[in-house]
């Protein structure tokens, strides 16, 4: 069987693998389509953020690590490129009670031809449409993202990046209550599909500069929460640049390399911003106003939420394209990401 999967630094490649039996807690899921952030994977392919240092998961600093072994995928090895899945289940373990064989269930899984989960990781699909339920990590991503900056009823909100996660965001902070809704990205067909998912403005940042734009459209003060889901430190800027005094900025961003474009003696210093990264991003930690908020319980809302229509985000889903053409698609997205959004694999 087939997977897309990461095999060495800057290397992505379809392989054989050979799927291990189910245990007795577990489900096998025949895909029928996968997806993933390829922003995400795409830092780990070329990111500098992990040369010469790993990550140690006890001090949670990042240690010096020359022989690089905490980032060695490899053929034998490989790490897995997917994050959201739709299949079919083809077997269960004599301890699953609440999912069936031959039901269509929705779920984190990778791309690859098979996935293996318990029952618990999964929802059964019902009347949700795949597009919108291969979106439910980046909405994860994206509930956090407004959850955590205390965004309120009547907000002033501004997204700097029109990604998955981005875009998501949009549609979260207009079914929010959000009096006002900002979007900025440098592609026409990000913010023309924000504009469709509820952004009361469209912010083109090669038009001038961006911060300023965002200012006039708020009668001046600026926003109340800025979210950076770009993971450009110029995005950050614009984000920082662009809020309110006493306003949260919120970084879902994966920023790479060390810090440029961002004077943080100047508006963030001036403004007495508070700036915060939100769980969903990185990993080993639990949500803000955790335990009363677990990531089953926000998984749970946000499946809630789409299965009543309160955000339909399935347009995000584009290219759809067979598991042959993904790692050409990864090559294309170096150069020029402005025809996609959030890919999918479709293994039918």
């Amino acid at each position: 069987m087939k997977r897309l999967a990461i095999t060495g630094k800057e290397r992505i490649e379809v392989i054989d693998y050979i799927e291990r039996e189910i245990e007795e807690d577990e489900l096998l899921v025949r895909t029928e389509m996968a997806s993933g952030k390829h922003g995400t994977v795409s830092a780990l392919l070329s990111g500098p953020n992990f040369d010469g240092v790993r990550f140690d998961t006890e001090t949670r600093l990042f240690l010096s690590d020359k022989d690089q072994s905490s980032f060695s995928p490899s053929r034998e090895e490989p790490y897995g490129v997917g994050t959201t899945g739709v299949g079919v289940v083809e077997s269960t373990g004599s301890r699953v009670r609440n999912v069936s064989v031959g039901q269509r269930v929705f779920g984190i899984m990778d791309v690859k031809e098979t996935n293996i989960l318990k029952e618990e990781q999964v929802w059964t699909l019902e009347d949700m449409s795949t597009y919108n339920a291969l979106c439910i990590e980046p909405a994860y991503v994206a509930f956090h993202t407004l959850r955590e900056s205390r965004f309120g009823f009547g907000d002033k909100v501004l997204v700097v990046g029109l990604g998955a996660i981005g875009l998501i965001a949009v549609a979260m902070a207009r079914a929010g209550g959000a009096e006002q809704v900002i979007a900025v990205d440098i592609h026409k067909k990000r913010r023309d599909l924000a504009e469709k998912l509820g952004a009361d403005y469209i912010v083109d940042p090669s038009h001038g500069d961006p911060a300023d734009l965002v200012h006039n459209v708020t009668g001046g003060p600026g926003v109340d929460v800025a979210l950076e889901a770009g993971g450009t430190y110029k995005a950050l800027d614009t984000a920082i640049r662009s809020t309110r005094v006493g306003g949260t900025v919120c970084t879902a961003g994966f920023y790479q390399g060390e810090a440029n474009s961002v004077w943080l003696g100047r508006e963030w210093h001036h403004n007495r911003l508070t700036m915060i990264a939100p769980h969903g991003c990185g990993w080993g930690h639990p949500p803000r106003d955790y335990p009363r908020w677990t990531r089953e319980r926000a998984y749970d809302a946000i499946v809630s939420i789409m299965r009543k229509g309160i955000i339909d985000i399935s347009e995000i889903i584009d290219p759809v394209i067979s598991i042959e053409e993904a790692p050409a698609l990864f090559e294309r997205m170096r150069t020029d990401s402005s025809t996609m959004i959030k890919y999918a694999v479709s293994f039918k």
